[in-house]
């Protein structure tokens, strides 16, 4: 995208009429000089915008809990625990999926275009995990662990994909 910009930079301040005269070639010199600062201004840019993408996926990937690493660890006596764990982990997914979705919506076309399917994907992921912590809020002293054990790997898929996501983003 950026390689187009610094094209139809150098094409428009490049579009002189070439002549004989000293003039001509004095105005050449000119915009030659025009056009090479243009674009170090459009490489200084992509640069910084490449820096804050890379620094945005490395901090996306900072916060993201792993408390729920050994869910063997709470009994159904620690139930309201594991709840208030578990939906802090799902509220830093949630962050980092609208952060993406940002993303996602103010990238190119074609970017746009490799990413939404991948955002869906997400969001139905988002949703089954969404149960997943419903059925353990609900889960009797029989049902625990399966409830725990399905929320586990509904929410390290969320996880998986949105880190997946997130690269794919980095590599467009």
């Amino acid at each position: 995208m950026l390689g187009t910009l610094a094209i139809a930079m150098l094409v428009t301040s490049g579009c002189t009429k070439s002549g004989t005269s000293d003039e001509s070639s004095a105005t050449g010199e000119t915009n030659s000089m025009s056009v090479t600062q243009e674009l170090q201004n459009a490489k200084e840019v992509a640069t910084n915008a490449w820096q804050e993408t890379k620094e945005a996926t490395t901090n996306a990937w900072a916060d993201i809990k792993e408390s729920l690493q050994s869910i063997t660890g709470y009994s159904y006596d620690q139930k309201d625990a594991f709840v208030t764990h578990a939906s802090a982990d799902v509220d830093t997914l949630d962050q980092k999926m609208k952060e993406l979705s940002d993303k996602v919506a103010n990238a190119s076309d074609s970017v746009k275009t490799n990413e939404q399917a991948k955002l869906e994907q997400l969001n139905a992921q988002r949703a089954d995990l969404g149960k997943k912590l419903d059925d353990v809020k609900n889960s009797t002293e029989a049902g625990w662990n399966d409830a725990k054990a399905g929320f586990k790997n509904s929410y390290d898929q969320v996880k998986n994909s949105l880190k997946e996501a997130w690269q794919g983003l980095m590599a467009n």
